[in-house]
């Protein structure tokens, strides 16, 4: 993909003829309230997601403290990055990879089972969706790259099986929605105009023919992505 070089200073991009501010990667730790819905309000179809979601997310976060999936090298993916502008520190991925953590959350609401997922656009950006980071913050906004501090438990897939093109196809379906709202009704992933964490990931790869939900059910967790057979580890 063409890597979007960033001047040195305050880091600027360009979308559809607008410039889009680089957003500091600070979680909100107090999120806003009223966006707290009952579980036993959900449908039957919702609480059995949800409960497998939480079962999932439980298992994971003892897996993502320890070994997680099998590294596998992503050197084919490597991209040359401007050497007198370095990476920010904790950066992981390529165009396309998926990071995940357990230990974060994009929203507060109780039926949000857990984790956090973003979409690398390169080595200097994230794409990411937050509910609960501020009203300035929150919806689809690029974030920088620093996922591995803000997450130490951060882990980063590729896509098996996918090229360049269909990375930044990706990449390019996430950006079309920058600024989209957040999606607090998680059981509607297929809304095109508002967007979760781990949905607006799913969506950018669903656009290229890729599901990554592994149950397909109505709404898609991060431990659902964590979970596809289409994933491979990378850091």
């Amino acid at each position: 993909m063409n890597t979007k070089y960033l001047t040195i200073g305050l880091l600027t991009f360009t979308l559809a003829g607008s410039v889009l501010p680089s957003v500091s990667a600070e979680e909100n730790t107090n999120p806003p309230t009223g966006q707290m819905d009952s579980v036993t309000d959900l449908s039957p179809s919702e609480q059995a997601e949800y409960l497998i979601g939480k079962k999932d997310y439980a298992e994971l976060q003892t897996e993502y403290s320890t070994t997680g999936k099998s590294v596998e090298s992503s050197s084919k993916y490597n991209k040359a990055y401007p050497s007198a502008v370095a990476r920010p520190t904790g950066s992981m991925g390529n165009a396309g990879d998926v990071l995940i953590t357990m230990s974060g959350s994009s929203s507060s609401k109780v039926t949000w089972v857990g984790g956090h997922a973003a979409l690398v656009v390169d080595g200097y950006n994230t794409i990411e969706a937050f509910g609960n980071a501020g009203t300035s913050k929150d919806g689809v906004r690029y974030w920088t790259n620093n996922f591995h501090n803000r997450y130490k438990d951060a882990k980063g897939y590729s896509v098996s099986g996918t090229s360049m093109s269909t990375r930044e196809k990706a990449v390019s379906y996430a950006e079309s929605k920058l600024y989209a709202p957040y999606n607090f009704n998680f059981f509607n992933k297929t809304n095109t105009s508002a967007f979760y964490c781990s949905q607006i990931v799913w969506k950018a790869w669903k656009q290229q023919g890729v599901e990554l939900d592994y149950n397909g059910g109505d709404a898609v967790w991060p431990g659902d992505l964590d979970k596809s057979p289409k994933l491979v580890r990378t850091s």
